[in-house]
């Protein structure tokens, strides 16, 4: 009998002791590292939420499979596809592209070709993603813009973007605002869109011949003062 208590007494004291180890190795580990996954996964990527992360609207041209970075300075030729994106840019350069399925040029504009004076160009705009490049209680205005537009062969980037949407640009000439997104940027000068030269039915630019007309004219009415003149002046007596 006295056997068998002192067994008892021996695993009861073994089990405490098991438990008062187990008890300091749970307190010796990091809070951190018990910290459950939905905060973990809460953390923001860069720029995401920081309201003074740098946002920027860049352009883009297809190269037919992939978008390159252009400016909006640059003037695409006829048949050009470019793209607008506003993104945040952490490290002051914008790395992303317009999202979703690369356009065509045949696909937004068709197969006619541009007409004299002017050339044709697809703009697409991408105004961003909500969770990662929006300002903190700002939302993107919505699905893409994919536009055909016209304008003069020299029309830039920006110009061509002002005929899909409302434009305004800074003292740099870069775009800091497509229609009124994001609405913290008040500033900035708006930007006229691009329009092609108006042509008649011959494909004469009109100013070519309104000037010409213009031109016709001054000389048909000074041929009438010349006839004026000549008849207004008086005879010579005979013989002087």
């Amino acid at each position: 009998m006295l056997r068998a208590c002192r067994v008892a007494a021996r695993v009861a004291a073994g089990v405490a002791a098991g438990v008062a180890l187990g008890a300091a190795a749970l307190l010796s580990v990091p809070l951190s590292a018990v910290a459950s996954p939905s905060a973990a996964s809460a953390t923001p990527l860069p720029g995401a939420g920081d309201p003074d992360a740098m946002r920027v609207w860049s352009v883009w041209q297809s190269d037919g499979t992939a978008w390159l970075a252009s400016s909006a300075g640059y003037s695409p030729p006829d048949g050009a596809v470019i793209g607008w994106r506003f993104s945040a840019a952490p490290d002051g350069a914008a790395s992303e592209s317009p999202g979703g399925e690369l356009p065509s040029f045949e696909g937004v504009c068709g197969a006619d070709p541009a007409g004299s004076g002017h050339k044709r160009v697809a703009v697409a705009v991408d105004f961003g993603d909500a969770d990662t490049d929006a300002y903190p209680g700002e939302r993107p205005p919505g699905r893409q813009v994919v536009r055909c537009v016209a304008g003069a062969e020299d029309a830039t980037a920006a110009r061509l973007l002002a005929s899909a949407a409302k434009v305004r640009v800074d003292g740099q000439g870069d775009v800091v605002a497509v229609n009124d997104y994001p609405a913290r940027q008040k500033g900035g000068a708006a930007v006229t869109a691009a329009a092609p030269a108006a042509v008649s039915g011959d494909g004469l630019p009109i100013a070519l011949i309104a000037g010409g007309v213009g031109a016709l004219a001054l000389l048909g009415g000074t041929a009438v003062a010349a006839t004026r003149h000549h008849r207004r002046k008086p005879a010579i007596p005979a013989g002087r």
